[in-house]
């Protein structure tokens, strides 16, 4: 048995081992941790059973520390059935590194980290490891023109340096749904392979996408419909070619952020999508046993359904499509 498929059997053993999903959904649902999305819980009647988490990336020492055990982060572990870690792949001040860390350069806060994780919560962990690497966020982890192959190997041998202090965890590849079409990314992508950087399916457990309401905003069926099969250069971009490039790899796909987006000069009432809201429901119900896990972002203004929220249409359609549940699921469609 390879180690990927090790990590996510001990993964989905622990899962099974424990309660009835909290949520009473037939998929694990959560919400990134912090800010407003303690609320999320009580808006929809229904408990959170995944909490999202994030790193610092300002420094490998600064990651370090914050996986301590027995600080705040350390705290958030054992809130919910599934804790689920959002790890730099590379710090602000190594930012390109990606031969250097390929080469053991880090080797030593990689084994912290993965120790300090184990400690914490040896099982029924995801690490989300270097997330968006294909996208235009920033990232020093972001891979530009030429670094593919550098970035592939940085990726591997962080995941084994994570794994062998941590053998518990479970390593998702997290990317944006669509690489930008500039100069400074790899392209074309290639089938199934956004850009050409998928580590391997011998060191991914799970694959995971951030699918929020932008670019294309999804507020008509029709929209939804032509976004959810659409593909760019070659490899995936609406949901249901990430779906289905998981599929292709025998991977479960995380949808590990997503929500209404209220981007830069855009009203607030443009942005309310209760069509959008639904139909992401709708496919989590249709394809519950393909989703390892989905997180809405409940925090900022700018995606935020509670405490408060500048979208009440689409916070009433989550209020009742995850307040049905089950019932609801039932009955989706993609």
């Amino acid at each position: 048995m390879t180690r990927a498929r090790l990590g996510l059997g001990l993964l989905l053993a622990t899962l099974a081992a424990a309660p009835a999903l909290a949520d009473g959904l037939t998929w694990r649902s959560g919400s990134t941790e912090g800010g407003g999305s303690d609320c999320l819980g009580p808006f929809r009647n229904r408990s959170l059973d995944v909490g999202v988490n994030y790193i610092v990336h300002s420094t490998f020492a600064a990651m370090v520390k914050q996986t301590v055990p027995g600080g705040a982060f350390a705290a958030s572990a054992n809130k919910m059935p599934l804790w689920v870690v959002t790890l730099p792949l590379l710090a602000d001040d190594t930012a390109g590194q990606f031969a250097q860390c390929a080469a053991g350069t880090f080797d030593g806060s990689w084994q912290a980290i993965g120790a300090n994780l184990n400690a914490v919560r040896p099982q029924g962990t995801v690490v989300r490891l270097g997330i968006e690497a294909n996208g235009g966020s920033g990232h020093a982890w972001v891979v530009k023109t030429g670094q593919a192959q550098d970035y592939v190997a940085c990726w591997r041998h962080a995941a084994g340096q994570l794994k062998s202090a941590a053998p518990g965890l479970s390593l998702e590849w997290t990317s944006s749904k669509k690489t930008p079409n500039t100069a400074l990314h790899v392209l074309p992508w290639s089938p199934g392979d956004p850009a050409g950087l998928y580590p391997g399916d011998d060191v991914v457990d799970l694959w995971g996408v951030h699918y929020y309401d932008s670019g294309p905003l999804m507020s008509t069926q029709k929209r939804w419909d032509a976004a959810y099969t659409r593909t760019f250069n070659g490899g995936p971009w609406g949901l249901g070619t990430w779906l289905q490039a998981a599929r292709q790899h025998g991977k479960k796909l995380a949808v590990s952020e997503w929500g209404i987006w209220q981007q830069g000069g855009q009203a607030a009432a443009a942005a309310d999508d209760p069509v959008y809201v639904d139909n992401v429901f709708r496919f989590f119900g249709a394809n519950a046993a393909d989703v390892a896990y989905e997180s809405y972002f409940n925090k900022l203004s700018v995606h935020q359904l509670c405490p408060s929220t500048l979208f009440p249409n689409a916070a009433t359609k989550f209020q009742t499509d995850w307040g049905l549940g089950v019932t609801a699921a039932r009955s989706a469609s993609r």
